[in-house]
């Protein structure tokens, strides 16, 4: 797998949090070189996307453009090459990438206080009395630059859910936004208007419902995602309807693949034509586990097989995914591929697979990082390689730790007594301590 191109995240992660497309970019481009008094770089949204997506780099011009666009040095957004190897699994207690939790967290949220706040929103620190007076002085005014604001919030906090800043830190900031949003939802808008703030809800209802499946309460995170699907329809924003419904089938049934395999091929009768090539390549992809789960190995490949072609479709057309924040590429399927067949115990092939993906994945994706070191350690585990699984699933145990991914905690300690009945080796007694302290 060493001809997979590498994402840029950095610069993919940059666009998002300002709420840009592809396009934008371009345009932006085109405009500064044209502000300088340059010829036209010749940037267009496919190549904006191609350098996202790690198939191709910008010239050393364009790099220029790109960092006086974005105001940030090229190494902030994957702009200069790495030459050096990661290591696979680093040191335990090693950061995964250069920069600290504490400068990411610093970063996200002064990006985040650049934003003004829409007016006649309530901020949520306030008391009931100054509530009182501001509803009583101040009417509350919802015009599209209004809900641009609260989208690029959204946007926002969509990209830090599978980062390390961590679930249990995200809740507050997600559900005051959705009461922001639900507040101005009360008030008298236009249609348009309306329709797009519930699509706003909806997609931060299923961020909601992802953080709170994240830390383990599943009855939340199904009532958000219920609120969610609801606010989607609302909104007739059918490509969020069906990421959201998938949501449901894969976090309500994770020990049913039966019932999960139902409600995703469901999701298809949402309506004519609704569902989004990324949608599709979703929801293959994850019915693809749940034929692993099930041991039915001919099914997860031909599904495995299905999502592959989609995939072409999805990069073909850069279209804005729902949800957001999903890297759906190359390597990104790579890794459910991986992943499945560890669960149908195909050792080598996955180890081969999940090496090859963890070793270029980049910042901010955490939660795909500590699911895929999980399969990797299940590999080590059905090849009786205790010692080994253990190592591994204790780099899988920190991180999930770190950013408060329970079902990958509870996972890794189940994973943590099997070990302990094969051998009593160092490593195996190291996990079972840390399992046991954490």
């Amino acid at each position: 797998m060493e001809g997979l191109p590498r994402p840029n995240e950095l610069l993919r992660m940059q666009r998002r949090l300002r709420g840009w497309s592809h396009g934008d970019v371009a345009m932006g481009l085109q405009r500064l070189a044209a502000g300088w008094g340059e010829p036209e770089p010749g940037v267009d949204a496919a190549m904006v996307s191609g350098w996202e997506r790690g198939v191709s780099r910008p010239v050393p011009r364009s790099v220029g453009l790109l960092c006086a666009l974005f105001e940030l040095p090229a190494e902030e957004l994957g702009l200069v090459l790495d030459r050096e190897a990661r290591p696979l699994v680093p040191p335990r207690g090693a950061m995964d990438d250069e920069w600290s939790r504490r400068q990411f967290v610093e970063r996200m949220a002064d990006l985040l206080r650049t934003w003004a706040e829409p007016t006649g929103i309530v901020k949520p620190g306030s008391e009931p009395w100054e509530r009182l007076q501001r509803a009583l002085t101040q009417r509350t005014r919802v015009d599209p630059e209004t809900v641009a604001q609260l989208e690029r919030t959204t946007v926002a906090l969509e990209n830090l859910e599978p980062t390390e800043v961590g679930s249990r830190a995200l809740v507050g900031p997600v559900t005051g936004h959705l009461e922001q949003i639900s507040v101005l939802l009360r008030g008298s808008l236009r249609p348009d208007l309306r329709s797009r703030l519930c699509s706003i809800a909806g997609e931060t209802a299923g961020i909601a419902g992802w953080l709170h499946w994240n830390l383990g309460d599943t009855r939340r995170a199904a009532a958000y995602f219920q609120s969610a699907v609801r606010a989607a329809k609302e909104a007739g924003d059918r490509a969020l309807g069906i990421a959201l419904i998938a949501s449901v089938a894969c976090g309500s049934f994770p020990e049913d693949p039966q019932a999960r395999i139902l409600m995703l091929q469901g999701t298809h009768d949402f309506g004519v034509g609704d569902a989004t090539p990324s949608n599709r390549l979703w929801m293959a992809a994850k019915e693809a586990d749940a034929y692993a789960l099930m041991g039915q190995e001919e099914a997860c490949r031909r599904t495995l097989d299905r999502a592959a072609a989609i995939l072409g479709q999805v990069e073909a057309e850069g279209e804005e995914r729902r949800p957001r924040w999903m890297s759906l590429n190359v390597t990104w399927l790579a890794g459910e591929e991986g992943a499945s067949l560890a669960k149908l115990g195909r050792t080598e092939e996955a180890r081969s697979l999940l090496q090859s993906v963890l070793a270029r994945l980049g910042p901010g994706v955490e939660r795909d990082r500590a699911w895929l070191t999980l399969a990797l350690a299940t590999t080590y585990k059905l090849d009786r390689e205790p010692e080994e699984a253990a190592r591994v699933a204790g780099v899988a145990f920190a991180r999930a730790a770190r950013i408060n991914l329970v079902p990958v905690v509870a996972e890794v300690r189940q994973l943590a007594r099997e070990l302990k009945m094969m051998g009593n080796s160092a490593a195996v007694r190291q996990l079972d301590q840390e399992v046991r302290e954490t």
